[in-house]
């Protein structure tokens, strides 16, 4: 290999090696961005008009059932 050759080659490699530094940057930045989206920092809170049931259970933040009500008449109510 001539001189010529050696210095195109090491001009190619240097932009080569920049260009990954800016496309790994970028990946980061990316990636940081989509991980901030993915947390939500508020509660989902789910508004709605009415609901229907013949069962409510009131559950914990241990999964336990904290309370419950049910009708099984009209106008009954039957609760702890």
């Amino acid at each position: 290999m001539n001189e010529v050759t050696l210095t195109q080659i090491q001009t190619r490699l240097q932009r080569v090696e920049r260009q990954n530094r800016v496309l790994i940057a970028l990946l980061c930045a990316v990636t940081g961005i989509v991980l901030l989206g993915a947390t939500s920092p508020e509660p989902k809170v789910i508004s709605v008009d009415e609901i229907r049931a013949h069962r409510f259970t009131l559950l914990d933040p241990n999964g336990d059932v904290a309370d419950w009500w049910y009708s099984d008449s009209p106008g009954g109510y039957h609760g702890p």
